[in-house]
C-alpha cells in the first residue's frame, strides 16, 4: 500500500473512530432532563392529560431510544386514580432529527402497563380520547418544543407516529355507576400491535389476553381504523372468545347472586363490528354447547347439550337493536328482536316468537334475580319457525308497556311482546299464545295474555310484585269454550272426571311466595258456567243422588241423574284457602239443584245446604265430610216447618217441642 493510500484509511478510520465515540458518548453530552421534558409535554399535550415520569435513558446504538421509568397518565377529571400506570416506556427515535435537536418517534413499546377504563355521570373516561368534541378544557399543560396543539384532533392517529406495542399488561374495567352494584372487571396478560401505517391506509390493530374468572378464559380482538375527519370514525373489528364464564358474566350484567349460580359452563363468542363510529352493524355467533343451565329440573340444560346463538343488528348513540335473533335451544329454533338503550335508566326491549315455551322457570328466574327472565326452551323438538314481520318499536313501548314513565331512574326496564305455539304453566298448555311483558323495579307484569286453550280460549292479565317485604301476585283471567276434563286433568290428580264446556271469569290475588302453603293465602273471586256436562267419580254428587233416589222412587217420580246437567253455574269466593258460594245451581231436564255453602280446598272438607227441586217436590239435605267421604244428611226444611206450626197449635206450647224432636228424628233418617 502507498503512502498516500495509508493516509486515507488513517483518516477514515479516525471518522469511523470519532463517530463511534459520538455515538457512545451523545447520550452524555444530551441535555436528558431537557429531551424528557419534551416527551413528557408532547405526550400530556397529545392526551390533553399530566403526564409524569421518574427517569429517563437514551442509547444511540443499535438505534436511537429513549427509555422513559414509571410513567404515569392521569386520568381526567372526577376520577383520582390514574388512566394508565407503566413500568416502562420504550420510544425509539429518528436519528438525524434528534442530533438537530427535534424529537421524532418511531415506534413505541410499552411494558406491563395498567390501563384503567371507568364510567362516571358524563360517561367513559376514554372518550375524549376517541371522540375529539368530548375533549375539555379541563387540564391545559404548557406547550413545550417540539410539541403541537391537538385540540379537536383524535389523541390517538397523532401518537401513532409509528408501531406501538403493548406488553404483559392489565385492563381494568370499573362501573361505579352499574344500576345492580359497583362492577369492577380486570384483564390480564394484555399484549397488543399496531403497526405502523401511512395515510390514507387504515390504522391496523392487534390485540389478546385472559379473561377474568377462573376458567382460564381469553381473548383475541383484530381490527382496523380509518383516519378521518370530524367525529365519525370509520372502524371494522372483529372479536373472538373462548372459555368465557357464564356465571360471572352473569354477575357483570346485574344478575344477584342466586340468579348468577343458576349458569355454569363456558361460552365461545365471535362477533364482528363494521360501521363509522359510533354507529356499528354487528354480526355475533356463540356456542353455548358448554353451557349449563339450572333454571328448573325438567328444563335444565346440561353442559354438552347443542345450544347457540347467531344475532344481527346494530349499535348506535348508545342503543343495541338486534334485528335478527335465532337461539338454537334443546332442539328447536327461538327467534326473536331484541332492543337495548343504555342512555339513563337503561331498557330493553324484546318481540320473541318461539315453538315452545315454559313460564314456571322464567317466574323462578325472575324471583330470584330480580331482573328480567330468561326464557329457555322444552326438549320437544320441533320445526324452525320463521321470523315474521316485526312492529317497529314506537316511544310508547311495545303493548302498552310506559317503561320511560317510570320513577326509578337508573333501573333495568325490560318491555316486549312473546308469542309461543306451545307455552305451558305446569301441565296447563295454551296453544298459540302471546303476550306483551313488561318488567321494571322487581314489578312483573303480564298483559293482553290471549291463546288457545283446551278447544276454547284464554285471556288475562298478570301482576309479580317483589317491591314489598312480601310478594304479591295477582292473576285476572277469562276462559270461553274450553273442554273442563282435560283442563281439570292438568290442574289436578284425576280423582274424578267433569266433561263439559266451561266459561270463566275470575281475579285472585297471592300474598307471599308461590309454591307449598300459597294456597291458604289466596283471595279472589270466580264467576263459572259449565254447559252439557257430565260428572264421573265425584262422591258428594253420588251420595246426594243415593238419598234422592228412594224417596223420589217412593213418591213415584223418576230420579234424574245428577251426575248429569244441561247447565252448572256458581259465583264463587276464596279467602285463607276456603271456598264459598251462595249460588251454586244445577239444571237438568227442568229439575234444579241449589246448593251453598263452603269447602275447604286445604283439607278437603265441606258443608253445604242443598236443596233439589223435582217435578213439585222439593228436597233438602246437608252436605258435610270430605270430598272423598261425605256424609248426606236430609232435611225436612219447609215442610217441617209447616207441620210444627199446625200440630203446636193443637197440642200446646209443650207439645210443640216434643213434635219438633220427633218430626227431626223421623226426616233425618
Amino acid at each position: 500500500m502507498t503512502r498516500r493510500g495509508q493516509r486515507r484509511l488513517l483518516g477514515l478510520l479516525l471518522v469511523l473512530g470519532g463517530i463511534v465515540a459520538l455515538l457512545l458518548a451523545g447520550p452524555l453530552l444530551l441535555d436528558q432532563e431537557r429531551y424528557r421534558g419534551i416527551l413528557i409535554g408532547r405526550v400530556s399535550q397529545l392526551l390533553n392529560r399530566n403526564v409524569t415520569a421518574t427517569g429517563l435513558r437514551v442509547h444511540l446504538l443499535p438505534s436511537p431510544e429513549v427509555t422513559i421509568r414509571n410513567v404515569v397518565i392521569a386520568d381526567r377529571a372526577p376520577w383520582s386514580e390514574p388512566f394508565v400506570d407503566a413500568e416502562q416506556l420504550h420510544v425509539s427515535l429518528k436519528l438525524l432529527p434528534l442530533l438537530k435537536g427535534d424529537i421524532q418517534i418511531g415506534n413505541i413499546r410499552i411494558d406491563r402497563p395498567r390501563i384503567r377504563l371507568a364510567k362516571g355521570p358524563d360517561g367513559w373516561n376514554l372518550d375524549d380520547l376517541i371522540r375529539p368534541a368530548a375533549r375539555g378544557a379541563t387540564v391545559e399543560p404548557h406547550h413545550t418544543e417540539g410539541t403541537r396543539a391537538a385540540r379537536g384532533q383524535p389523541a390517538l392517529p397523532v401518537l401513532l407516529a409509528g408501531t406501538l406495542a403493548i406488553r404483559h399488561g392489565a385492563l381494568v374495567v370499573d362501573n361505579p355507576l352499574h344500576p345492580y352494584g359497583p362492577v369492577t372487571l380486570e384483564f390480564q396478560d394484555i399484549n397488543m400491535d399496531i403497526p405502523a401505517t401511512r395515510s390514507p391506509h387504515p390504522l391496523r390493530f392487534q390485540a389478546d389476553g385472559q379473561l377474568p374468572g377462573e376458567t382460564s378464559g381469553s381473548f383475541e380482538l383484530t381490527g382496523s381504523v380509518q383516519r378521518a375527519e370530524g367525529n365519525r370514525i370509520p372502524i371494522e373489528v372483529e372479536l373472538r372468545v373462548r372459555g368465557l364464564d357464564a356465571a360471572q358474566l352473569a354477575s357483570a350484567i346485574g344478575l344477584s347472586g342466586g340468579a348468577a349460580a343458576a349458569f355454569a359452563g363456558t361460552l365461545d363468542v365471535e362477533g364482528k363490528a363494521v360501521g363509522e363510529w359510533p354507529r356499528l352493524d354487528l354480526d355475533t355467533d356463540v356456542d353455548l354447547q358448554r353451557l349449563g343451565v339450572t333454571l328448573a329440573k325438567e328444563m335444565g340444560k346440561a353442559p354438552g347439550d347443542k345450544a347457540r346463538l347467531h344475532a344481527k343488528g346494530r349499535w348506535e348513540g348508545g342503543q343495541l337493536d338486534l334485528s335478527d335473533i335465532n337461539l338454537l335451544w334443546k332442539g328447536q329454533t327461538i327467534a326473536g328482536r331484541l332492543h337495548l338503550a343504555t342512555q339513563q335508566s337503561p331498557r330493553l326491549q324484546f318481540w320473541l316468537n318461539t315453538p315452545e315455551l315454559s313460564l314456571e322457570p322464567i317466574v323462578a328466574f325472575v324471583a330470584a334475580a330480580g331482573i328480567e327472565a330468561n326464557p329457555s326452551a322444552t326438549p320437544h323438538a320441533s320445526p324452525r319457525i320463521s321470523n315474521p314481520p316485526v312492529p317497529p318499536f314506537d316511544k310508547g313501548g311495545m303493548g302498552g308497556g310506559r317503561a320511560q314513565h317510570s320513577p326509578e331512574v337508573g333501573r333495568l326496564q325490560v318491555e316486549g311482546h312473546l308469542r309461543s305455539g306451545v307455552l305451558r304453566w305446569g301441565k296447563v298448555i295454551l296453544t298459540t299464545a302471546e303476550s306483551d311483558v313488561h318488567y321494571c323495579c322487581r314489578l312483573l307484569t303480564i298483559r293482553r295474555l290471549q291463546g288457545g286453550l283446551y278447544g276454547g280460549t284464554v285471556s288475562g292479565d298478570a301482576a309479580l310484585d317483589w317491591r314489598g317485604p312480601t310478594s304479591r301476585t295477582t292473576v285476572t283471567t277469562h276462559l270461553e269454550g274450553v273442554q273442563t276434563e282435560p283442563l281439570l286433568g292438568a290442574i289436578q290428580e284425576p280423582r274424578w272426571t267433569l266433561r263439559g264446556t266451561m266459561a270463566l271469569d275470575s281475579k285472585m290475588e297471592l300474598s307471599g311466595q308461590l309454591g307449598p302453603g300459597a294456597l291458604a293465602k289466596v283471595t279472589g273471586q270466580t264467576d263459572i258456567a259449565v254447559t252439557n256436562g257430565r260428572v264421573t267419580g265425584y262422591a258428594p254428587l253420588e251420595q246426594l243422588s243415593k238419598t234422592a233416589d228412594p224417596v223420589l222412587k217412593g213418591l213415584g217420580i223418576n230420579a234424574p241423574t245428577l251426575n248429569e246437567f244441561d247447565r252448572l253455574s256458581a259465583h264463587w269466593t276464596l279467602d285463607g284457602g276456603i271456598l264459598r258460594t251462595r249460588d251454586l245451581t244445577l239444571l237438568r231436564d227442568g229439575a234444579k239443584l241449589y246448593a251453598a255453602g263452603s269447602f275447604n280446598l286445604l283439607n278437603q272438607t265441606m258443608d253445604f245446604d242443598v236443596k233439589a227441586k223435582i217435578a213439585k217436590t222439593t228436597l233438602e239435605a246437608k252436605l258435610q265430610g270430605t270430598s272423598s267421604d261425605p256424609v248426606v244428611t236430609p232435611q225436612a226444611g219447609s215442610i217441617e216447618g209447616r207441620i210444627k206450626t199446625e200440630v203446636g197449635k193443637l197440642l200446646g206450647k209443650d207439645g210443640k217441642k216434643e213434635i219438633g224432636k220427633m218430626l227431626q228424628q223421623l226426616f233425618s233418617r
